[in-house]
Parts: C-alpha cells; sequence; structure tokens
C-alpha cells in the first residue's frame, strides 16, 4: 500500500512540473529565432566556402559532418575552429587573411545550396496570423543573415533581425535578445527563444525566457537538451504552443 502510495505521488510530482514548464512556454508574443541550424540548413554553403578558402592556402578541405561542431558563434570564430580542428598554424593574421578569403566566396553563393529546414515558413506564417512578433537573434553578420533571408523569400516576415555585429555584445550574452524585446516593446517574460546550440540556450535563459531546442540542429552537445525548456525534431510543434 506505502509502495503505491508513494508511486502515486511521484507521478503526481512530474505531471505538475511538466504542466509549470509547458504553462511557462503557452502564448507568448514574441518568437525570436536562432538562424544557422534552427530556421536555414546553410552547413552546406559553409563547407562550400570554407573549402574554397582551404583551397586557397592549399590545405586539405573539409566533410559536412565535420561543420557540426564549427558554427554557432559567428565566421571569425568559425574560421578559428577549422584552423584549430584542421591543425593549420594560425595567428590574428592568419585568421583575418582565411576570413576575408571565406567571405568573399561565401557573400555570393550564400545561397547555393542553403534552404529552409521543413515546415519553417509554413509555420512563420502561421505565427504571423496570430499576429505574433518574429524576430532573428543570430551570431550571422547582420548584413549576410538578411541578404540570406531575403534571397530565401522569408525576410519580410520578421519584424528586427539581430546579427552579431548589431551590438557590442553577441551570444550567448543576453544583450541581443533584450535589446530585441525592447525594440519590439515586448518583455522578455512573453518572449522566447528558438534555437539549437548551447549560445541560445545561455542567452535565453539568461535573459530570463524559456528556450526550445531544435534536435534537428548543428550542435553535437546533447546534454544541453536536458537544460532546454522543450526540444523538438521538427519545426511545426512551434504550433502547439499557440
Amino acid at each position: 500500500m506505502k509502495n503505491n502510495e508513494y508511486k502515486n505521488k511521484s507521478i503526481v510530482k512530474i505531471y505538475f512540473k511538466d504542466l509549470r514548464i509547458n504553462m511557462d512556454l503557452y502564448n507568448k508574443k514574441l518568437f525570436i529565432f536562432d538562424l544557422d541550424g534552427t530556421l536555414v540548413d546553410t552547413a552546406p554553403d559553409f563547407k562550400n566556402s570554407l573549402n574554397y578558402m582551404l583551397s586557397e592556402i592549399n590545405e586539405e578541405t573539409i566533410e559536412l559532418d565535420e561543420i557540426r561542431n564549427l558554427v554557432g558563434y559567428g565566421a571569425r570564430e568559425l574560421i578559428r575552429r577549422t584552423a584549430v580542428s584542421k591543425g593549420i598554424e594560425h595567428d590574428e593574421k592568419k585568421i583575418n587573411d582565411m576570413l576575408k578569403i571565406f567571405l568573399l566566396h561565401y557573400t555570393h553563393n550564400i545561397d547555393d545550396d542553403s534552404v529552409l529546414f521543413e515546415n519553417v515558413e509554413d509555420v512563420l506564417l502561421y505565427l504571423k496570423e496570430k499576429n505574433i512578433k518574429l524576430a532573428v537573434c543570430t551570431n550571422k553578420m547582420e548584413k549576410l543573415s538578411n541578404l540570406l533571408l531575403d534571397k530565401l523569400d522569408v525576410l519580410h516576415l520578421f519584424d528586427f533581425l539581430a546579427g552579431g555585429d548589431s551590438y557590442q555584445k553577441s551570444k550567448p550574452d543576453p544583450f541581443p535578445l533584450i535589446q530585441i524585446c525592447e525594440k519590439l516593446n515586448i518583455s522578455t517574460s512573453e518572449s522566447i527563444m528558438v534555437g539549437d546550440s548551447i549560445t541560445d540556450l545561455k542567452s535565453g535563459h539568461s535573459a530570463g525566457m524559456p528556450v526550445v531546442l531544435m534536435e534537428y540542429g548543428y550542435t553535437e552537445n546533447t546534454e544541453i537538451y536536458n537544460e532546454a525548456d522543450l526540444v523538438i525534431n521538427n519545426f511545426s510543434k512551434l504550433k502547439e504552443l499557440i
């Protein structure tokens, strides 16, 4: 009898814990999205431009499955991490030179192979119909972010975009998220962060908002899923929060 009572109490405790989390996620007025690995599958074009750069400096090229651990911190950090992973000797001048070659190629080929993830456009349109504000917070340069989303014909759906160079601080610092909320006149408690990496998780929670992580994203650190408020494997599941 005591064992049954203990089991029942445990079930109730778990239920209310889950219920509390879900209530925090429901009916937000502002959705803030990461870009690479969340809205857009950009890894193929990252690979293309990295390999162009590596070929230009006579280094071995990179495979697509190596990209996952390199992205999420902006172009300069992408180049630095690539240099480290390939064992390329480097200093700041070398990184700057590599970055210039990469950006020149990437800017002119930004949407060659990049595509929106499944159901992204459909969900964005659905959220707009519900009068929910939409924003992007990415560590990709602001100019490149606008260019990519424009080429994919979804830029007009967003009310604001903050790139990695838009402010003096970028993710994982909460500063850009807080700025987005202030620009759109919506409190952080009425907002939600949707991303795929530890930078999104840290910035969102530090800003005081729940975080949804996309399981299909570019991180291989699956331990972060234990700290997220919700983990989903299809963008369409965001509709269930409305």
